[in-house]
Protein backbone atom coordinates (compact mmCIF):
# COMPACT_ATOMS: atom_id res chain seq x y z
CA UNK A 1 0.00 0.00 0.00
CA UNK A 2 2.54 2.42 0.89
CA UNK A 3 3.98 1.92 -2.97
CA UNK A 4 0.71 2.62 -4.11
CA UNK A 5 0.43 5.55 -2.15
CA UNK A 6 3.76 6.78 -3.28
CA UNK A 7 2.83 6.66 -6.79
CA UNK A 8 -0.80 7.60 -6.63
CA UNK A 9 -1.31 10.20 -4.05
CA UNK A 10 -0.52 13.03 -5.36
CA UNK A 11 -2.82 12.50 -8.06
CA UNK A 12 -5.38 15.05 -7.55
CA UNK A 13 -2.66 18.01 -7.09
CA UNK A 14 -1.35 16.39 -10.50
CA UNK A 15 -4.73 17.18 -12.46
CA UNK A 16 -4.91 20.26 -11.17
CA UNK A 17 -1.50 21.24 -11.81
CA UNK A 18 -2.48 20.06 -15.50
CA UNK A 19 -5.32 22.56 -15.44
CA UNK A 20 -2.82 25.34 -14.55
CA UNK A 21 -0.27 24.42 -17.21
CA UNK A 22 -2.33 24.23 -19.98
CA UNK A 23 -4.30 27.38 -18.80
CA UNK A 24 -2.95 31.35 -20.24
CA UNK A 25 -3.56 32.99 -17.48
CA UNK A 26 -1.10 30.82 -14.78
CA UNK A 27 1.85 32.08 -15.83
CA UNK A 28 1.38 35.73 -16.64
CA UNK A 29 -0.30 35.94 -13.05
CA UNK A 30 2.34 34.70 -11.44
CA UNK A 31 4.71 37.26 -13.52
CA UNK A 32 2.11 40.41 -12.88
CA UNK A 33 2.52 39.60 -9.38
CA UNK A 34 6.41 39.52 -9.43
CA UNK A 35 6.11 43.06 -10.98
CA UNK A 36 5.42 43.88 -7.30
CA UNK A 37 9.09 42.31 -6.13
CA UNK A 38 11.10 43.81 -9.25
CA UNK A 39 9.87 47.39 -8.63
CA UNK A 40 10.56 46.85 -4.56
CA UNK A 41 14.08 45.79 -5.65
CA UNK A 42 14.58 48.27 -7.91
CA UNK A 43 13.54 50.72 -5.57
CA UNK A 44 15.92 49.48 -2.88
CA UNK A 45 18.83 49.49 -5.43
CA UNK A 46 18.29 53.00 -6.50
CA UNK A 47 17.96 54.28 -2.86
CA UNK A 48 21.53 52.95 -2.03
CA UNK A 49 22.76 53.96 -5.54
CA UNK A 50 21.56 57.73 -5.02
CA UNK A 51 23.35 57.93 -1.04
CA UNK A 52 26.94 56.37 -3.15
CA UNK A 53 26.78 58.21 -6.55
CA UNK A 54 24.23 61.61 -5.98
CA UNK A 55 24.13 62.54 -9.44
CA UNK A 56 26.50 60.86 -11.17
CA UNK A 57 25.81 57.22 -12.93
CA UNK A 58 26.82 55.02 -15.00
CA UNK A 59 25.66 55.04 -19.10
CA UNK A 60 23.34 52.42 -18.81
CA UNK A 61 21.50 54.11 -15.87
CA UNK A 62 18.87 56.43 -16.84
CA UNK A 63 19.19 59.73 -14.97
CA UNK A 64 16.33 62.11 -14.99
CA UNK A 65 13.67 64.71 -13.27
CA UNK A 66 10.09 63.33 -12.86
CA UNK A 67 8.69 64.99 -16.15
CA UNK A 68 11.18 62.64 -17.79
CA UNK A 69 10.99 59.60 -16.07
CA UNK A 70 6.52 60.00 -16.14
CA UNK A 71 7.34 60.39 -20.11
CA UNK A 72 9.10 57.55 -20.70
CA UNK A 73 7.19 55.49 -18.36
CA UNK A 74 3.89 56.21 -20.60
CA UNK A 75 5.52 55.95 -23.61
CA UNK A 76 6.95 52.49 -22.88
CA UNK A 77 3.49 51.70 -21.21
CA UNK A 78 1.25 52.24 -24.07
CA UNK A 79 3.70 50.84 -26.54
CA UNK A 80 3.60 47.52 -24.52
CA UNK A 81 -0.41 47.03 -23.83
CA UNK A 82 -0.13 47.66 -28.09
CA UNK A 83 1.81 44.90 -28.69
CA UNK A 84 0.34 42.95 -25.79
CA UNK A 85 -2.89 43.16 -27.66
CA UNK A 86 -1.01 42.44 -30.89
CA UNK A 87 0.76 39.02 -29.45
CA UNK A 88 -2.68 37.91 -27.93
CA UNK A 89 -4.36 38.81 -31.36
CA UNK A 90 -1.91 36.53 -32.98
CA UNK A 91 -1.79 34.01 -30.57
CA UNK A 92 -5.86 33.69 -30.95
CA UNK A 93 -5.59 33.20 -34.74
CA UNK A 94 -3.03 30.49 -34.55
CA UNK A 95 -4.65 28.89 -31.88
CA UNK A 96 -8.20 28.89 -34.45
CA UNK A 97 -5.87 27.79 -37.37
CA UNK A 98 -4.80 24.96 -35.07
CA UNK A 99 -8.51 23.78 -33.84
CA UNK A 100 -9.46 23.69 -37.73
CA UNK A 101 -6.79 21.92 -38.45
CA UNK A 102 -5.81 19.33 -35.67
CA UNK A 103 -8.63 19.99 -33.87
CA UNK A 104 -10.11 21.80 -30.66
CA UNK A 105 -8.65 18.98 -28.37
CA UNK A 106 -5.38 19.83 -29.27
CA UNK A 107 -5.91 23.23 -28.20
CA UNK A 108 -4.35 22.35 -24.37
CA UNK A 109 -0.95 21.61 -26.32
CA UNK A 110 -0.71 24.58 -27.47
CA UNK A 111 -1.61 26.11 -24.58
CA UNK A 112 0.81 24.66 -22.72
CA UNK A 113 3.46 25.70 -24.47
CA UNK A 114 6.11 27.22 -21.85
CA UNK A 115 7.25 29.49 -24.42
CA UNK A 116 3.61 31.10 -25.30
CA UNK A 117 2.77 31.64 -21.59
CA UNK A 118 6.38 32.76 -20.54
CA UNK A 119 5.98 35.59 -23.91
CA UNK A 120 2.60 36.92 -22.37
CA UNK A 121 3.60 36.72 -19.12
CA UNK A 122 6.77 39.28 -19.62
CA UNK A 123 4.22 41.71 -21.51
CA UNK A 124 1.85 41.67 -18.42
CA UNK A 125 4.77 42.23 -16.01
CA UNK A 126 6.13 45.11 -18.15
CA UNK A 127 2.59 46.84 -17.87
CA UNK A 128 2.02 46.36 -14.74
CA UNK A 129 5.36 47.23 -13.28
CA UNK A 130 5.59 50.48 -15.36
CA UNK A 131 1.65 51.20 -13.75
CA UNK A 132 3.55 50.93 -10.45
CA UNK A 133 6.00 52.96 -11.20
CA UNK A 134 4.48 56.19 -12.40
CA UNK A 135 2.93 56.23 -8.86
CA UNK A 136 6.06 56.06 -7.45
CA UNK A 137 7.56 58.69 -10.19
CA UNK A 138 4.73 61.42 -9.28
CA UNK A 139 6.10 61.55 -5.67
CA UNK A 140 9.23 62.76 -6.68
CA UNK A 141 10.93 66.32 -6.92
CA UNK A 142 10.34 68.15 -10.34
CA UNK A 143 13.82 69.42 -10.97
CA UNK A 144 15.71 67.23 -8.86
CA UNK A 145 18.01 64.76 -12.11
CA UNK A 146 18.69 61.52 -10.27
CA UNK A 147 19.86 58.02 -11.40
CA UNK A 148 16.59 56.06 -11.53
CA UNK A 149 17.25 52.29 -11.62
CA UNK A 150 13.22 52.09 -12.01
CA UNK A 151 13.07 53.43 -15.67
CA UNK A 152 15.78 51.66 -16.77
CA UNK A 153 14.18 48.72 -15.64
CA UNK A 154 11.01 49.04 -17.19
CA UNK A 155 13.72 50.22 -20.69
CA UNK A 156 15.55 47.03 -20.23
CA UNK A 157 11.79 45.29 -19.65
CA UNK A 158 11.01 46.75 -23.06
CA UNK A 159 13.76 45.83 -24.94
CA UNK A 160 12.87 42.30 -23.75
CA UNK A 161 9.33 42.24 -24.64
CA UNK A 162 10.53 42.94 -28.11
CA UNK A 163 12.78 40.56 -28.60
CA UNK A 164 10.42 37.72 -26.93
CA UNK A 165 8.08 39.20 -29.62
CA UNK A 166 9.95 38.51 -32.13
CA UNK A 167 10.75 35.13 -30.83
CA UNK A 168 6.79 34.41 -30.82
CA UNK A 169 6.44 35.05 -34.05
CA UNK A 170 9.36 32.16 -34.74
CA UNK A 171 7.88 29.79 -32.41
CA UNK A 172 3.66 30.44 -33.60
CA UNK A 173 5.13 29.49 -37.41
CA UNK A 174 6.80 26.29 -36.06
CA UNK A 175 3.81 25.27 -34.00
CA UNK A 176 1.27 25.26 -36.58
CA UNK A 177 3.72 23.09 -38.46
CA UNK A 178 2.09 19.00 -37.99
CA UNK A 179 5.61 17.47 -37.36
CA UNK A 180 5.52 19.83 -34.29
CA UNK A 181 2.43 18.86 -33.15
CA UNK A 182 2.74 14.97 -33.73
CA UNK A 183 6.19 15.39 -31.76
CA UNK A 184 4.93 17.24 -28.76
CA UNK A 185 1.69 15.32 -28.44
CA UNK A 186 4.28 12.27 -28.42
CA UNK A 187 6.14 13.70 -26.13
CA UNK A 188 3.47 13.74 -23.70
CA UNK A 189 2.75 10.20 -24.65
CA UNK A 190 6.34 9.33 -24.00
CA UNK A 191 6.13 11.04 -20.38
CA UNK A 192 3.11 8.99 -19.16
CA UNK A 193 4.76 5.58 -20.26
CA UNK A 194 7.82 6.34 -18.46
CA UNK A 195 5.70 6.62 -14.96
CA UNK A 196 4.68 3.01 -15.79
CA UNK A 197 6.80 0.39 -13.79
CA UNK A 198 9.85 -1.27 -16.14
CA UNK A 199 8.45 -5.13 -17.69
CA UNK A 200 9.75 -7.67 -16.32
CA UNK A 201 9.35 -10.55 -18.64
CA UNK A 202 10.79 -13.21 -16.09
CA UNK A 203 7.85 -12.48 -13.88
CA UNK A 204 3.98 -12.58 -15.25
CA UNK A 205 1.38 -10.84 -14.16
CA UNK A 206 -2.31 -12.30 -12.94
CA UNK A 207 -4.57 -12.00 -15.61
CA UNK A 208 -5.90 -8.00 -16.40
CA UNK A 209 -9.23 -7.51 -14.68
CA UNK A 210 -12.16 -6.45 -17.17
CA UNK A 211 -15.62 -4.65 -15.71
CA UNK A 212 -16.86 -8.29 -16.47
CA UNK A 213 -14.17 -10.17 -14.38
CA UNK A 214 -15.68 -7.64 -11.02
CA UNK A 215 -17.65 -10.43 -8.84
CA UNK A 216 -21.05 -8.58 -8.18
CA UNK A 217 -22.38 -11.56 -5.07
CA UNK A 218 -22.45 -9.50 -2.13
CA UNK A 219 -21.50 -6.07 -3.10
CA UNK A 220 -23.48 -2.37 -2.44
CA UNK A 221 -23.36 -0.66 -5.57
CA UNK A 222 -23.28 3.07 -5.70
CA UNK A 223 -21.90 6.17 -8.05
CA UNK A 224 -20.62 8.98 -8.34
CA UNK A 225 -22.17 12.19 -6.87
CA UNK A 226 -21.28 13.69 -10.65
CA UNK A 227 -21.49 13.35 -14.11
CA UNK A 228 -17.94 13.66 -16.05
CA UNK A 229 -14.67 12.45 -17.22
CA UNK A 230 -12.90 10.39 -14.62
CA UNK A 231 -9.66 12.58 -14.23
CA UNK A 232 -7.91 10.65 -11.55
CA UNK A 233 -7.85 7.93 -9.80
CA UNK A 234 -6.38 8.59 -5.84
CA UNK A 235 -5.32 5.32 -5.37
CA UNK A 236 -3.22 5.14 -2.33
CA UNK A 237 -6.15 6.94 -0.47
CA UNK A 238 -8.82 3.89 -2.02
CA UNK A 239 -6.57 1.65 -0.10
CA UNK A 240 -6.36 2.87 2.89
CA UNK A 241 -9.73 3.75 2.77
CA UNK A 242 -10.63 -0.30 2.20
CA UNK A 243 -8.27 -1.25 4.81
CA UNK A 244 -9.22 0.66 7.42
CA UNK A 245 -13.38 -0.04 7.02
CA UNK A 246 -12.06 -4.05 5.95
CA UNK A 247 -13.94 -3.89 2.91
CA UNK A 248 -12.81 -4.11 -1.05
CA UNK A 249 -14.07 -1.56 -3.21
CA UNK A 250 -14.64 -2.23 -6.93
CA UNK A 251 -14.65 0.03 -9.35
CA UNK A 252 -15.89 -0.49 -13.30
CA UNK A 253 -14.53 2.23 -14.68
CA UNK A 254 -10.85 3.86 -15.28
CA UNK A 255 -9.34 6.92 -15.47
CA UNK A 256 -10.52 8.45 -18.77
CA UNK A 257 -13.69 6.76 -18.96
CA UNK A 258 -17.25 8.95 -18.19
CA UNK A 259 -19.33 8.10 -15.54
CA UNK A 260 -23.05 9.21 -14.38
CA UNK A 261 -24.16 10.30 -11.83
CA UNK A 262 -25.27 7.65 -9.34
CA UNK A 263 -25.66 4.43 -10.85
CA UNK A 264 -24.08 1.52 -9.74
CA UNK A 265 -20.26 2.20 -11.45
CA UNK A 266 -18.81 1.35 -7.77
CA UNK A 267 -18.90 -1.52 -5.42
CA UNK A 268 -18.33 -1.89 -1.76
CA UNK A 269 -17.88 -5.28 -0.21
CA UNK A 270 -19.20 -6.83 2.20
CA UNK A 271 -22.41 -4.93 1.49
CA UNK A 272 -23.46 -4.33 5.14
CA UNK A 273 -19.95 -2.16 5.86
CA UNK A 274 -21.24 0.43 3.56
CA UNK A 275 -22.54 3.49 4.64
CA UNK A 276 -22.58 6.84 4.24
CA UNK A 277 -19.16 8.07 5.57
CA UNK A 278 -17.40 5.32 3.52
CA UNK A 279 -19.38 6.23 0.90
CA UNK A 280 -18.27 9.71 0.89
CA UNK A 281 -14.63 9.17 1.39
CA UNK A 282 -14.57 6.76 -1.68
CA UNK A 283 -16.25 9.40 -3.69
CA UNK A 284 -13.38 11.69 -2.44
CA UNK A 285 -11.03 9.78 -3.49
CA UNK A 286 -12.09 9.67 -7.93
CA UNK A 287 -11.56 13.14 -9.18
CA UNK A 288 -14.17 13.77 -11.89
CA UNK A 289 -14.20 16.92 -14.38
CA UNK A 290 -15.72 18.20 -17.49
CA UNK A 291 -12.48 17.02 -20.34
CA UNK A 292 -10.11 14.28 -19.86
CA UNK A 293 -6.66 14.51 -18.54
CA UNK A 294 -3.35 12.80 -19.78
CA UNK A 295 -2.57 12.38 -15.68
CA UNK A 296 -3.33 8.31 -15.39
CA UNK A 297 -4.86 8.08 -19.01
CA UNK A 298 -2.63 7.08 -21.58
CA UNK A 299 -5.36 6.27 -24.07
CA UNK A 300 -5.84 10.30 -24.01
CA UNK A 301 -2.48 11.12 -25.67
CA UNK A 302 -2.81 8.07 -27.70
CA UNK A 303 -6.08 9.32 -29.44
CA UNK A 304 -4.74 12.74 -29.61
CA UNK A 305 -2.47 11.94 -32.56
CA UNK A 306 -4.77 9.20 -34.27
CA UNK A 307 -7.15 12.53 -34.32
CA UNK A 308 -4.61 14.20 -36.24
CA UNK A 309 -4.42 11.54 -38.66
CA UNK A 310 -7.97 11.01 -38.90
CA UNK A 311 -8.41 14.71 -40.01
CA UNK A 312 -5.87 14.59 -42.04
CA UNK A 313 -7.73 11.21 -44.00
CA UNK A 314 -10.75 12.87 -44.35
CA UNK A 315 -11.74 13.72 -48.01
CA UNK A 316 -11.66 18.17 -47.07
CA UNK A 317 -7.82 17.95 -46.05
CA UNK A 318 -6.35 14.60 -48.16
CA UNK A 319 -2.62 14.58 -46.71
CA UNK A 320 -2.06 10.88 -46.36
CA UNK A 321 2.10 12.24 -45.40
CA UNK A 322 0.52 13.97 -41.87
CA UNK A 323 -1.04 10.38 -41.21
CA UNK A 324 1.95 8.72 -41.78
CA UNK A 325 4.17 10.97 -39.86
CA UNK A 326 1.27 10.19 -37.03
CA UNK A 327 1.98 6.47 -37.92
CA UNK A 328 5.84 6.54 -37.13
CA UNK A 329 5.92 8.82 -34.32
CA UNK A 330 3.04 6.73 -32.66
CA UNK A 331 5.24 3.21 -33.18
CA UNK A 332 8.09 4.86 -31.41
CA UNK A 333 5.61 5.90 -28.32
CA UNK A 334 4.67 1.84 -28.94
CA UNK A 335 8.07 0.56 -28.86
CA UNK A 336 8.56 2.13 -25.00
CA UNK A 337 5.29 0.54 -24.48
CA UNK A 338 6.40 -2.89 -24.82
CA UNK A 339 9.08 -2.15 -22.28
CA UNK A 340 6.82 -1.06 -19.91
CA UNK A 341 4.28 -2.97 -17.23
CA UNK A 342 0.73 -2.05 -17.06
CA UNK A 343 -1.56 -2.15 -14.51
CA UNK A 344 -3.73 -5.42 -13.24
CA UNK A 345 -6.15 -3.55 -12.26
CA UNK A 346 -6.03 -5.69 -8.71
CA UNK A 347 -4.47 -3.53 -5.70
CA UNK A 348 -3.60 -5.09 -1.81
CA UNK A 349 -2.96 -3.58 1.02
CA UNK A 350 0.57 -3.97 3.31
CA UNK A 351 -1.06 -7.84 4.47
CA UNK A 352 -1.45 -8.85 0.48
CA UNK A 353 -4.88 -8.30 1.00
CA UNK A 354 -6.74 -7.14 -2.13
CA UNK A 355 -8.49 -4.12 -1.31
CA UNK A 356 -9.70 -2.22 -4.56
CA UNK A 357 -10.52 -3.92 -8.38
CA UNK A 358 -10.64 -1.98 -11.46
CA UNK A 359 -10.89 -2.67 -15.36
CA UNK A 360 -7.17 -2.29 -16.05
CA UNK A 361 -5.69 -1.34 -19.97
CA UNK A 362 -4.80 -3.98 -21.80
CA UNK A 363 -1.27 -3.84 -24.64
CA UNK A 364 -4.46 -5.01 -27.37
CA UNK A 365 -6.55 -2.58 -26.34
CA UNK A 366 -3.84 0.24 -26.50
CA UNK A 367 -2.40 -1.20 -30.25
CA UNK A 368 -6.55 -0.78 -30.83
CA UNK A 369 -6.53 2.89 -29.79
CA UNK A 370 -3.37 3.22 -32.03
CA UNK A 371 -3.98 1.65 -35.06
CA UNK A 372 -7.91 0.77 -35.13
CA UNK A 373 -9.11 4.49 -36.38
CA UNK A 374 -6.56 4.90 -38.43
CA UNK A 375 -7.03 1.50 -40.19
CA UNK A 376 -10.26 2.13 -40.76
CA UNK A 377 -10.45 5.65 -42.39
CA UNK A 378 -7.41 5.15 -44.56
CA UNK A 379 -7.86 1.48 -44.92
CA UNK A 380 -8.30 2.09 -48.73
CA UNK A 381 -4.96 4.28 -49.20
CA UNK A 382 -2.09 1.93 -49.96
CA UNK A 383 0.42 3.92 -48.28
CA UNK A 384 -1.56 4.31 -45.19
CA UNK A 385 -1.73 0.56 -44.83
CA UNK A 386 1.88 -0.31 -45.92
CA UNK A 387 3.21 2.36 -43.14
CA UNK A 388 0.28 0.23 -40.55
CA UNK A 389 2.08 -2.70 -41.10
CA UNK A 390 5.91 -1.20 -40.88
CA UNK A 391 4.29 0.01 -37.54
CA UNK A 392 3.11 -3.20 -36.14
CA UNK A 393 6.40 -4.99 -37.66
CA UNK A 394 9.06 -2.08 -35.98
CA UNK A 395 6.57 -2.43 -32.40
CA UNK A 396 7.19 -5.74 -32.37
CA UNK A 397 10.89 -5.71 -32.48
CA UNK A 398 10.28 -4.34 -28.97
CA UNK A 399 7.75 -7.04 -27.68
CA UNK A 400 8.88 -9.30 -24.98
CA UNK A 401 5.81 -11.37 -23.39
CA UNK A 402 3.07 -13.27 -25.34
CA UNK A 403 0.43 -10.64 -24.32
CA UNK A 404 2.31 -7.91 -26.36
CA UNK A 405 2.89 -10.86 -29.42
CA UNK A 406 -0.87 -11.79 -29.42
CA UNK A 407 -1.77 -8.29 -29.53
CA UNK A 408 0.07 -7.75 -32.36
CA UNK A 409 -0.76 -10.23 -34.32
CA UNK A 410 -4.46 -9.62 -34.19
CA UNK A 411 -3.75 -6.20 -35.19
CA UNK A 412 -1.79 -7.30 -38.22
CA UNK A 413 -4.60 -9.74 -39.19
CA UNK A 414 -7.38 -7.07 -39.16
CA UNK A 415 -5.14 -5.15 -41.00
CA UNK A 416 -4.32 -7.60 -43.77
CA UNK A 417 -8.15 -8.29 -43.90
CA UNK A 418 -8.83 -4.90 -44.32
CA UNK A 419 -6.26 -4.69 -47.24
CA UNK A 420 -7.36 -7.89 -48.89
CA UNK A 421 -11.31 -6.42 -49.19
CA UNK A 422 -10.90 -2.75 -50.04
CA UNK A 423 -7.56 -2.70 -51.99
CA UNK A 424 -8.17 -3.79 -55.88
CA UNK A 425 -4.91 -2.57 -57.83
CA UNK A 426 -2.63 -5.46 -58.34
CA UNK A 427 0.56 -3.97 -57.73
CA UNK A 428 -0.71 -1.99 -54.26
CA UNK A 429 -2.20 -5.96 -53.52
CA UNK A 430 1.47 -7.34 -54.19
CA UNK A 431 3.23 -4.75 -52.34
CA UNK A 432 0.95 -5.27 -49.34
CA UNK A 433 1.39 -8.67 -49.23
CA UNK A 434 4.98 -8.67 -49.19
CA UNK A 435 4.94 -6.13 -46.43
CA UNK A 436 2.35 -8.75 -44.27
CA UNK A 437 4.48 -11.14 -44.74
CA UNK A 438 7.66 -8.95 -43.60
CA UNK A 439 5.64 -7.98 -40.48
CA UNK A 440 4.84 -11.97 -39.72
CA UNK A 441 8.41 -12.90 -39.83
CA UNK A 442 9.27 -10.03 -37.85
CA UNK A 443 6.81 -10.73 -34.94
CA UNK A 444 8.01 -14.45 -35.38
CA UNK A 445 11.51 -13.85 -35.15
CA UNK A 446 11.22 -11.53 -32.14
CA UNK A 447 9.17 -14.01 -30.48
CA UNK A 448 11.66 -16.70 -31.26
CA UNK A 449 14.48 -14.74 -29.69
CA UNK A 450 13.12 -13.31 -26.45
CA UNK A 451 12.24 -17.52 -25.65
CA UNK A 452 15.31 -18.62 -26.98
Amino acid sequence: MKRSGALYAVQRLRTHWDYLRTSFWFVPAVMGLAALGALWLSLAVEGRLVDLLGTEAPWPLYVGNRGDARDILSTVLSSMITMASLVFSITMVVLTLAASQFGPRLIRNFMASRQTQFVLGTFVMTIVYCLLALTIVARRSEDQSLPSVTVTVAIALAIVSVAFLVLHLHVLARSIVSETVIERVGKELDDLLAALPPLDPEKPDPPRRSDADLPEEGVALLGPETAGYVQAIEIGRLLEVARAADVQVQLRFRAGDYVLEGGHSIGVRPATRLDDRLAAQIRRSIVIGAHRTPTQDPDFAIRHQVEIAVRALSPGINDPYTAVSVLNRLSASLARLMRRKLPTGEYRDDDGRVRLLTPAPTYAGMLTAAFGQIRQNGGDKPVIVLYLLQAISRTAEHARIPEQWEALRRELEIVAAGARRRIDDPADRAAIADRIEEAERSIARCEAMRRS
